[in-house]
Formats: structure tokens, sequence, C-alpha cells
């Protein structure tokens, strides 16, 4: 099945679309909802204040907008049925992981192939093509790559109605402990949250939010975070010049994100 076959069987970017539109929608009500007078976030400060002299308003804005920046996935799965919920990281998963299988499938095609753009002729050896050499080390690193997401993919834990929440979630929790807000109040704020936005999950109560919620979501960010880190620590031939690194670390971190993201 190609790219655009699997485009066409799974849809993404009508969830993408929906994504947008749900967050922009309801963009005043999650910063209602944040900033809200009775809120935890009311007594803590940016643990990051760029100056002592920053008012302490400005500072608690500059929190609330970190915040309300990492809810935009969250916000989509907030709203959806457990149903929805389910069928939408589903329908994602296997439109990610089918691009991966295929990525993978072409590159070795091409890596297999040691005539690829110099075919022999009898014994008549013929000088090495240095393009399709280069071409070939950045293939190999990007072969590793994939077989390692495929990898990754094979011990993901079974989707379920709250794995889109989970996952959507986890910066948000990676930011509130970075500014120093205590669990107790993190889990005040995820269920004044899920109040507001009447979010489908009867069993959310405190000790359910820490356990079925939080522990999974801080799991999934921070291997993210430490795979996203080791990216730089690979390998990479001395045939490519520091500018074709760089470019493939970010294009790598790019591509990580997208297909982790469900």
């Amino acid at each position: 099945m190609t790219t655009k076959q699997l485009r066409s069987k799974y849809g993404p970017d009508t969830v993408i679309q929906k994504i947008n539109l749900f967050y922009e929608k309801n963009y005043d009500k999650i910063k209602s909802c944040i900033s809200d007078k009775s809120s935890p976030i009311n007594k803590y400060k940016d643990a990051h204040q760029l100056s002592f002299l920053e008012s302490s308003s400005n500072n608690k804005n500059r929190l609330i907008n970190d915040l309300l920046s990492s809810l935009k996935d969250a916000t989509y799965f907030m709203l959806l049925s457990k149903k929805e919920r389910l069928n939408t990281t589903q329908k994602m998963r296997a439109y990610y992981s089918g691009l991966i299988n295929n990525y993978l499938e072409r590159v070795k095609i091409l890596v297999q192939d040691p005539e690829l753009l110099a075919p022999k002729q009898l014994n008549d050896p013929i000088a090495k093509h240095k393009g399709v050499a280069t071409v070939f080390d950045i293939l190999g690193i990007i072969k590793k790559d994939l077989e390692l997401e495929q990898k990754y993919r094979k011990k993901m834990p079974r989707a379920g109605h709250l794995t889109g929440l989970q996952i959507s979630l986890g910066k948000f929790f990676y930011k509130l402990r970075l500014s120093g807000i205590i669990q107790k109040d993190q889990i005040t704020i995820i269920q004044n949250l899920f109040k507001s936005f009447d979010v489908d999950w009867e069993e959310g109560d405190r000790e359910n939010i820490k356990l079925s919620l939080q522990n999974p979501a801080i799991e999934y960010f921070e291997k993210m975070r430490l795979d996203v880190q080791n990216i730089s620590n690979y390998h990479y031939p001395k045939s490519l010049n520091d500018k074709i690194i760089i470019n493939m670390i970010e294009q790598n971190v790019i591509f990580k994100k997208r297909v982790r993201r469900f």
C-alpha cells in the first residue's frame, strides 16, 4: 500500500484538522479553567522566571500560556467519547505503523543493491559512485532508526480508551512538575479540566487519575524525551558533513514526534 493509499484509508489529515479546530474553539474555556481563582495554579510561580524584575502577574500568565500550548491534543481527546478516543488512537497508530513499514521496505530495497547506478560488466570494475555511497550512508542511518521505531511500536501497550489522553497529557504533566506544582495539585487541575469538559470517564477519581493517567503519561513522555536525546548519539559516518548531520537530527526529531503523537 502506498503512502497515498494509507492516507486515503485512515484519513489522518481529518484528525489533525479537528485537533486544531477543537483547540481554537475551546482555547478560552481551557484558559478559564486553568487560571480560575480556585485553581491551584495560582499558588505557584513559574520556576523558570526570567528576571527578578518580572511581575508576578506576567510570570503567572507566561506559565499559564506555556501550559495551554501543551494541551492541544488533549483538548481533542477530552471532547471525545471513550469509543471515539479508542478508534482515533487505533486509526492513527495503524496509519503511522503502515508508513514506517513502507519506508523501511523501500529503504531496504535500495541498500541491498550494491550496483545501484554502478552496474558491473564482467570483470571490468568501475569507479565507486561517491554520490551514491553518501546516499547509502544516509539510508543506513534512516534504516537503523526505522527499525528502532518499528521495534518500539511492537512493544507499545495495547491501545485503550485512555491512551490518547495519556500520551497527549504527558508534556502537560511534565510542565506542571517542572514548575514545582506538587502531585496533589496536578491531579486537582486535571480533575477541574475533566469536569469542565465533561470527559467520558466515570472512574476518574484522584487515585485513578494518578495510576491510570498521570503515571503512564509521564512514562510515555520520558521515553520519548530520552529517545529524542539519543538521536545525537548515533554513529554518523565521516562522509557526512556537519550540516547534513544537523539536518538529519532535526528531521529525525520531527519524525519521531509525529509518529508517536498517538
